[in-house]
């Protein structure tokens, strides 16, 4: 047996002997070639046409996928458990059972909410109806701003405003300052404004800002600019008059038909403020009205959950953090699980600080995929970190790129995202590999029918594969371009065979 393998590794190394020298062989006799400007050129030398085209500067990142929409769907109900029918990572759709629920424990939330509407009929036949014609105030002061009009939808002020009216309830107005010096509190000061001038007290300070108040009064109007002076009339600063403490009067419902009161008015609790029309509902009915709606809506899920009791996926995605377990119960608004969505997915890649200020957002990236090397597709930047990370001695930028919903992609896969920075179309274009450096000038070699000759060019745009020029060639010239030289060949030519005998051996 051993003289047998010893004979068969003979075998192998003569085949690789005798394919190493049927290649030198071959390369001796390209370099023999005549009758042809490559080979007059030489073996490892290939003429190539100058073209116009497109060219192009990219910058590529390598990074992972990550979930770009995960959220937590929690229980609407207090539930237990029966089987958990899915597992974290399972891709499910909308309608997809994720788990049974023990159908007693439906039943006994429907007895529940059923004694809950019951409650709430009841409240309901007894509630009063009606909305009162009037907004009467629901607290002594003055009116100090009124918001409404005749003829206001007074939900829609309230909702603007806060408010349909701003009463001014403590009897004080006050002005804000930041005078240049500090102020002591309870200082006495002069507060001027149109004709009058009112004795004030600087009442509080925060962060510089001091407030003084006056006595309210009905002829005070606020939102008047006012100037607060020491008592050697030195100005402390300037500002407005404000309500010392406002309170917003707020309405729910109704038209305003016509205002009771005017700015500066003093009021008291119950004062009537203004009529209203369309007044049919009160507010308090109307939100009985909207709780029964609401636990109805809840019944009605409860109902269809004890027909078919499962917890089925509320939407396309992947799941994560499932919390259900057999025979657990789960609170309400508990999270159940997190739905990671596959309609896309985010790419966050290193970007080099020499190339990351020609990336902007909106950008086309194309992306591969280790997994499936052969497939290319589009994604979208989206975001650029403007927070660098220096790791040895290259600083990178996070770029976020959006990458579409792809059946195949998985969160955690590892992909290449390539980004074009630079492009310039209808360009002469030379392979890079022609080009020589001469004495610190770019040069290519021009091939011509009598002969060869070094031109200087300038350059553009240049990639790993070609190059612009800019001055120095003309469309159809030929130039020459440097391939490998035959020791490079030689070495080729012997990994090739050493390859093949080890993958041989055995």
């Amino acid at each position: 047996m051993k003289k047998r393998k010893k004979k068969r590794k003979l075998l192998k190394i003569l085949i690789l002997i005798a394919v190493l020298l049927l290649a030198a062989g071959a390369l001796l006799w390209l370099r023999m070639r005549g009758g042809n400007r490559e080979s007059a050129l030489s073996a490892n030398v290939r003429v190539q046409d100058v073209t116009r085209g497109t060219i192009r500067i990219t910058t590529e990142g390598n990074g992972s996928i990550e979930a770009a929409d995960e959220r937590p769907v929690e229980a609407k109900y207090t539930l237990k458990i029966g089987t958990v029918e899915a597992e974290n990572g399972d891709v499910v759709r909308e309608g997809d059972v994720i788990a049974t629920v023990d159908r007693d424990s439906v039943k006994a939330q429907i007895s529940q909410l059923e004694s809950s509407l019951s409650d709430l009929n009841a409240a309901i036949r007894s509630a009063d109806r009606s909305g009162s014609s009037s907004l009467t105030s629901p607290i002594a002061g003055r009116v100090r701003r009124i918001f409404v009009h005749e003829g206001d939808l007074l939900t829609d002020v309230t909702a603007e405003y806060g408010g349909v009216m701003e009463l001014s309830v403590d009897g004080k107005l006050k002005v804000e300052i930041t005078p240049k010096t500090d102020l002591d509190l309870g200082d006495t000061v002069t507060v001027s404004f149109l004709s009058y001038e009112e004795e004030g007290t600087v009442f509080s300070e925060e962060d510089g800002v001091y407030t003084v108040t006056i006595e309210d009064d009905p002829d005070y109007l606020v939102d008047m600019e006012a100037t607060v002076t020491d008592e050697d009339g030195a100005v402390l600063g300037t500002g407005y008059l404000k309500s010392n403490h406002p309170y917003l009067v707020e309405c729910a419902y109704g038209i305003a038909d016509e205002l009771n009161v005017g700015v500066g008015d003093s009021v008291d609790s119950g004062t009537t403020l203004l009529t209203r029309t369309y007044n049919r509902y009160n507010s308090s009915y109307l939100t009985l009205l909207d709780e029964r709606e609401e636990l109805m809506e809840q019944l009605q899920e409860l109902r269809m959950l004890e027909r078919t009791p499962q917890i089925c996926a509320e939407g396309n995605g992947i799941l994560s953090q499932l919390a259900l377990q057999d025979g657990t119960v789960i609170a309400e608004d508990t999270p159940m699980y997190h739905l990671i969505s596959t309609e896309h997915f985010w790419l966050k890649t290193p970007i080099d600080e020499l190339d990351i200020a020609k990336v902007s957002e909106g950008q086309v990236a194309k992306i591969v995929f280790d997994a499936f090397d052969d497939e290319e597709y589009e994604g979208k930047v989206e975001k650029i970190s403007a927070l660098g990370e220096n790791v040895g001695g290259v600083t990178k930028y996070t770029v976020t790129i959006s990458v579409p919903g792809i059946e195949k992609v998985r969160t955690a896969m590892s992909a290449t995202a390539t980004i074009v920075i630079e492009e310039k179309d209808d360009v002469l274009l030379v392979p890079v590999d022609a080009v020589q450096t001469v004495d610190g000038q770019k040069c290519v070699t021009v091939v011509r029918a009598d002969g060869q000759e070094t031109v200087p060019v300038t350059l553009g745009l240049v990639n790993n594969t070609e190059a612009e020029v800019i001055e120095g060639l003309s469309e159809g010239d030929q130039v020459a371009v440097m391939g490998k030289s035959d020791f490079e060949l030689m070495m080729d030519m012997m990994q090739q065979g050493r390859s093949q005998f080890a993958g041989g051996e055995g």
